[in-house]
């Protein structure tokens, strides 16, 4: 290679570094340029700065206002199945498992000599719907405070609640049915608390209707009674044979017509049948709670709360805490549902107490309760 040569290739080399350095200097002038502008542009309008701020400032904000409420929601939430928890605890509470699959049923033997022929159960499975709950409610003899395991079902109902279209629906059960028992020869229905407690009467019920029953509440005469005296006692219209009955039963002076009763008048109009009927028994019952019903509604939260912690303790059910707590929270949309009875056994599906067709009344209690 030649002297001329290796000059020639120093100056295009050094050409090329120039150019290259220069655009180099244009871009950085460039890009300085372009920053200048978006700063003079911004500086031009410090709204855009202003808005940017109080943006910040909103979502800062919003966060606490969020936070706030959950924190508030939890304080609630807390104070609800704080006072959930409360009223569950006065209550005499049974979590125990029973196997309510077991069949209730007699051999032939057992049913011999027994004034009403022999007791025929109705075939198939029991029926059962998730949306729909079953509660016998169950009011027992006893005047004392504390529970007698022994007591007789004074008044059977089954109260079913679809908590799917909040409908209340309420079935009262003929307690001198004849119905048959293991080991024993048959029986009046009222009898199967005195020989099982709740369990029985709810697996006799079960085995007797085809009705899915697991859950009871029972009550007896002494809460009754508290309860219509905490609420100032209940008018009610009475016939001139009923105002002579109670006026023979608490030796006290009754007439004809619209009468306040306290809770031991009102307890003794409850069990008046020997006037008519355990029929008519029933119709008075009926009245009495849905008087109670009424004069509930009228109460305040504080007065509602007063008696919860006065009558809940008279209480016993086998609702677990989370079923309990369920029917409290749901009550104010039960009260507004659609609400139905009837009585069981229906005209026409038996010949006397003693020989009620169950085929018929199962069939009749499934389309009543879940339709």
């Amino acid at each position: 290679m030649t002297d001329n040569n290796l000059n020639n290739i120093e100056k295009d080399t050094k050409n090329e570094v120039a150019t290259e350095n220069e655009v180099a200097t244009e871009n950085e002038a460039e890009s300085t340029s372009s920053e200048q502008s978006v700063l003079e542009l911004s500086e031009s309008k410090p709204g855009v700065k202003t808005q940017k701020r109080k943006l910040n400032q909103k979502i800062k904000v919003t966060g606490y206002v969020l936070l706030a409420v959950l924190i508030a929601f939890l304080i609630l939430l807390g104070g609800v199945v704080g006072i959930l928890s409360h009223y569950y605890s006065l209550m005499d509470t049974d979590e125990s498992d029973y196997d309510y699959s077991k069949v209730v049923s007699l051999t032939d033997e057992d049913g011999e000599g027994v004034t009403g022929g022999y007791v025929t159960l109705p075939e198939g499975e029991i029926y059962t719907d998730s949306n729909v709950m079953n509660i016998m409610l169950i009011g027992t003899d006893e005047r004392t405070e504390k529970f007698d395991p022994t007591a007789r079902a004074d008044s059977m109902m089954v109260l079913s609640l679809n908590k799917k279209t909040h409908s209340v629906k309420l079935v009262s059960l003929e307690r001198g049915m004849t119905i048959s028992l293991p080991d024993k020869r048959h029986e009046l229905l009222t009898h199967t608390f005195h020989y099982g407690g709740a369990k029985l009467v709810m697996q006799t019920v079960r085995t007797h209707f085809k009705l899915d029953t697991e859950r009871y509440i029972r009550v007896n005469f002494s809460m009754f009674e508290r309860i219509v005296n905490e609420l100032g006692g209940v008018d009610i219209t009475l016939t001139a044979k009923e105002a002579d009955e109670l006026t023979r039963v608490l030796h006290k002076k009754f007439k004809e017509g619209e009468t306040h009763l306290n809770g031991r008048s009102a307890l003794a109009y409850c069990r008046t049948r020997v006037i008519d009927s355990d029929w008519h028994r029933i119709v008075r019952q009926r009245k009495v709670l849905a008087t109670i019903k009424t004069k509930l509604k009228g109460k305040s939260v504080s007065e509602l709360n007063s008696l919860a912690n006065i009558c809940l303790p008279y209480v016993q059910t086998n609702l677990t805490s989370l079923e309990f707590a369920d029917l409290l929270l749901n009550l104010k949309s039960y009260s507004k549902g659609d609400f139905q009875d009837m009585t069981i056994p229906k005209k026409g599906t038996y010949k006397g107490l003693g020989g009620v067709d169950f085929e018929a009344n199962s069939i009749i209690l499934r389309d009543f309760l879940y339709k």
